[in-house]
């Protein structure tokens, strides 16, 4: 039988008390045991553990000197902390403090910026109508200004403070053209075509510049001033030919060069660059008089100037030429001495508003010869075809970047925007007329030229010629042939004669070649041969036997050979 708790607890206290008795009666002189601990405790508190002797030496063979490392050193204490840090950690642990702060700071420095440029606007305006106007000194000489692009050009010069000399090919086009502006505008006569125009133009340049300005002053025009007017700019609209007679694409073999590309030299190359050559020492002279720069801009074709497409010689070498020259006065002026503020820009113009039309308008195929229109009527059809199918950009797309380059950006399109009160606009407008250089493009299609004269002249050859390609590979997959397109001067009733009412060629003893030919023409045909194009004698090694007797009647006048045996109409040589 297990003995229950309180029986063991009565057993541990009967054995505590039996210890206890009997210790106490067998040495009644020991001291208590918790007197004598406490005492122990007191002395060890007091005086501390008593010396212990010193252990021996232990070496234990194969073992070396056995170190205790010391303890690692505490580490540094962190660097102090910077401004920055100190700012960035405020901005982490107050956001929404900082951000108003911020916002605070921006908002009081756009109103004091505006504050800053409205006072000087309004001062501004004070002074100007307080103040009387000062006279406009700084002219700008505008050659072609009765160009469908002169008149957009003009008007905004002299809006943006420039004395405007323009030259017109006629009177009448001087009052137009005086007419709509407000007294800063002078209109002189100069015809290219003429050029004994031009030391007229000239001297009337030189009293133009000693007058005063505006021309509807009252009072002596010619009356002492200091303020005379000094040519700032010379702008050339006379290189960009308008549709005339003397470019109408033709080919080569069948350009007249004394009688069709001579006068068109003339008009666009000879006149304006002889008329330049003359402004040059007034240029010089100054700029040399007043502070910035001088320029003298020369518009060009794109077209003609970047690439020269076909059946345009006559446009196309006299922009190339145009363009030398601009090249070579640009090289010469960089070498002189006292011309540096003087520069030569080239502005190839693409398609720009009503400047440009459809080359194939006024052309007439009349005046070319049997085998010209076998060999190169075809190709021709398919350059009338695909003209015109260009969107022109605007007009003043073309006049804002001439009125940059003329006044180095101070006065073009941006040249006046200001962000918190500092001109970005003019920065802008000087950095972008110095990116372009000294000669850039404009208009539509003025890019594309630009970049293909890059091109190697294999590719560029192909790619002119892809077009033409093209178009005969549909006109010989339709079932019938695309009727003929005629100009609209050659537009006429055509009747078709009998094969009967024909002629025989001089001095052979061939079938004759007969063309159909409008009424218009057949009056003025003496001797010549009229039967339908189709004719089916006619074949092409006939042509090209017939073509070496061919030639210009007004180029060749001394030969021997002075037209083809098939009459045309009238020679050059009778007219």
């Amino acid at each position: 039988m297990l003995p229950t708790i309180d029986e063991l607890e009565q057993y541990f206290d009967y054995v505590e008390r039996l210890v206890v008795g009997t210790l106490a009666a067998a040495s009644p002189d020991l001291p208590n045991i918790q007197e004598t601990w406490n005492r122990l405790w007191i002395d060890i508190s007091r005086f501390g553990p008593p010396g212990l002797p010193s252990l021996p030496n232990i070496h234990v063979p194969g073992l070396g000197a056995f170190e205790v490392p010391p303890p690692p050193p505490p580490p540094p204490p962190p660097p102090p902390k910077s401004l920055i840090d100190k700012a960035g950690d405020c901005i982490v642990q107050h956001p929404w403090i900082t951000s108003g702060m911020v916002i605070s700071a921006l908002g009081a420095g756009v109103l004091v910026g505006y504050g800053v440029v409205r006072m000087k606007s309004i001062k501004g305006r004070r002074v100007k109508a307080t103040s009387p106007q000062s006279e406009k000194r700084q002219a700008v000489v505008i050659l072609g200004g009765d160009h469908p692009l002169g008149l957009p050009l003009i008007m905004e010069f002299e809006k943006q403070g420039y004395i405007v000399i323009t030259s017109v090919s006629s009177p009448e086009a001087v009052n137009d053209i005086e007419s709509k502006g407000h007294g800063y505008i002078r209109a002189l006569i100069l015809d290219p075509s003429e050029p004994g125009t031009i030391p007229i133009f000239l001297r009337s340049l030189a009293s133009t510049l000693s007058r005063r300005f505006p021309i509807t002053a009252a009072g002596d025009p010619y009356a002492p001033t200091p303020y005379h007017p000094l040519v700032h700019s010379v702008i050339s609209l006379l290189t960009m030919p308008t549709s005339s007679v003397h470019c109408a694409p033709a080919p080569f073999e069948q350009v007249s060069l004394r009688s069709t590309y001579l006068p068109h030299l003339l008009s666009t190359h000879v006149a304006p660059l002889q008329t330049i050559q003359a402004l040059l020492p007034l240029l010089r002279t100054d700029a040399s008089r007043a502070r910035g720069h001088k320029s003298i801009i020369l518009c060009l074709p794109a077209a003609d100037a970047r690439v020269g497409l076909p059946f345009g010689s006559v446009s196309a070498m006299s922009a190339a030429a145009t363009l030398r020259a601009a090249d070579v006065l640009r090289r010469e002026v960089a070498a002189a001495r006292g011309m540096n503020a003087i520069r030569i820009v080239t502005v190839d113009v693409g398609t720009v508003g009503s400047s440009t039309s459809d080359l194939g308008i006024r052309v007439n195929m009349d005046e070319w010869t049997p085998s010209e229109k076998a060999t190169y009527g075809a190709a021709f059809s398919t350059l009338r075809e695909t003209r015109g199918s260009r969107v022109p950009a605007d007009v003043s797309t073309f006049v804002d970047s001439v009125v940059g380059v003329a006044s180095g950006g101070t006065k073009a399109r941006y040249s006046g925007k200001f962000v918190f009160g500092i001109g970005f606009g003019l920065l802008y407008e000087q950095v972008k007329d110095w990116i372009r250089g000294d000669r850039y493009s404009i208009g539509a299609g003025a890019g594309t030229y630009a970049i293909a004269s890059y091109l190697p002249p294999v590719l560029l050859d192909s790619l002119l010629a892809l077009p033409h390609l093209l178009i005969n590979i549909r006109n010989r997959l339709l079932p019938l042939p695309p009727p003929r397109v005629d100009p609209p001067n050659n537009r006429a009733v055509r009747p078709t004669t009998p094969a009967s009412h024909s002629e025989t060629a001089p001095g052979t003893g061939t079938t004759p070649l007969v063309l159909q030919r409008s009424i218009g023409q057949i009056s003025t045909i003496s001797k010549a041969a009229v039967i339908p194009e189709s004719h089916p004698d006619v074949d092409e090694q006939e042509m090209a036997s017939d073509a070496e007797a061919e030639s210009n009647d007004g180029d060749l006048e001394s030969t021997s050979v002075g037209s083809s045996w098939v009459s045309l109409g009238p020679h050059e040589s009778s007219e």
